[in-house]
């Protein structure tokens, strides 16, 4: 497999798999409602949940775009931020960009649909350095915010800046060689004691040419590929539509676009970032056949609504909507593709 043919298998798993064990964007509403708490203690608790409610609203119509809250109680906008937090990647700015940087940080690529590897190198630097001011700038031990949640901002950081550091042949931090490599950071610490060790200390990290032949050994870790990547889904010329109303978009388990996807005002389709509701199954399933690629939402096994990505398309009887409607873990294998 060439490494482009390889950047652009990681760009789909990337969109696929994005969930909240990588969603830095996801600390964000945490963050915004500590600051709203904050901002009470200021302007006072009315004022306030005024200005946040508002934030709040804007959030949930981005998720259901044909819904409004009801504006009698605006202390809720708490709530509202917290059953939306896996919209906050594609809504708010921020989140967007740490989605993107979570996809240099994890899997070695860039979203960034450009071919020139200077251009690239400038805008991964640019968001590492943005997400690291941001995080610093931000008071989360102060606000008391949630453990785990600032762990996730904190761990893309980390992995993110080291990645970078490995990319520019400088040396790496313990922590984050041994994320990358699946293992402890104890483990890492203990080879780097042993002076006979392949992993020699450097002010306390590992020189970047001894961390990447260890790393080499490592299936956990994604060699970086954007430099030579070329990932056509960000740049494939406008498609013409299919014709056919029951050609479905298949995703890469085997699991197609079907009727039982309905969600509040409808299906949601689009690629992060370009997301819209549509109220009716034909008119969603028309728009997604004129897309160069398409998305949609659905949810994972633990109920969570992520984006995937088709992959292929099927031909069925417009009678068989029905049963993937009432069957919705369905498979259509690859040799039923008409």
């Amino acid at each position: 497999m060439t490494s482009r043919d390889d950047a652009v298998e990681r760009a789909e798993r990337f969109h696929e798999e994005y969930d909240h064990d990588i969603d830095a964007g996801a600390t964000l509403a945490e963050i915004v409602i500590s600051l709203g708490d904050y901002l009470a203690r200021i302007v006072g608790r009315e004022d306030a949940d005024a200005a946040m409610a508002e934030i709040a609203r804007r959030l949930h119509q981005a998720a259901y775009d044909q819904i409004t809250l009801d504006d009698t109680d605006k202390s809720d906008w708490r709530d509202t931020l917290q059953s939306h937090v896996a919209h906050c990647f594609s809504y708010w700015p921020m989140g967007a960009r740490l989605h993107d940087l979570a996809a240099y940080a994890y899997y070695g690529i860039t979203l960034h649909g450009g071919t020139d590897p200077a251009e690239l190198a400038r805008h991964i630097e640019e968001l590492v350095k943005e997400a690291t001011d941001f995080l610093a700038a931000t008071p989360v031990e102060q606000w008391g915010i949630d453990r785990e949640q600032r762990s996730q901002l904190s761990r893309l950081i980390l992995l993110a800046r080291n990645r970078w550091a490995l990319d520019n042949g400088q040396s790496v931090e313990p922590a984050a060689l041994a994320d990358f490599g699946g293992v402890s950071e104890g483990r890492i610490r203990n080879l780097m004691s042993d002076p006979k060790s392949a992993l020699p200390s450097q002010g306390g990290r590992v020189p970047a040419q001894q961390a990447l032949t260890w790393l080499a050994g490592r299936k956990e870790f994604r060699t970086s590929l954007w430099r030579e990547q070329h990932l056509p889904q960000y740049s494939t010329p406008h498609r013409p539509p299919l014709q056919q109303a029951v050609f479905l978009p298949v995703a890469r388990d085997d699991r197609p676009f079907h009727p039982g996807l309905r969600r509040g005002a409808g299906y949601t389709i689009g690629a992060k970032g370009s997301e819209t509701q549509i109220a009716e199954f034909d008119v969603a399933l028309a728009e997604l056949q004129r897309m160069p690629a398409p998305f949609w939402r659905r949810p994972n096994k633990e109920g969570n609504w992520g984006i995937v990505k088709g992959v292929r398309w099927v031909r069925v009887d417009a009678a068989d909507l029905a049963v993937l409607e009432a069957n919705p873990g369905h498979t259509i294998p690859r040799d039923e593709i008409a």
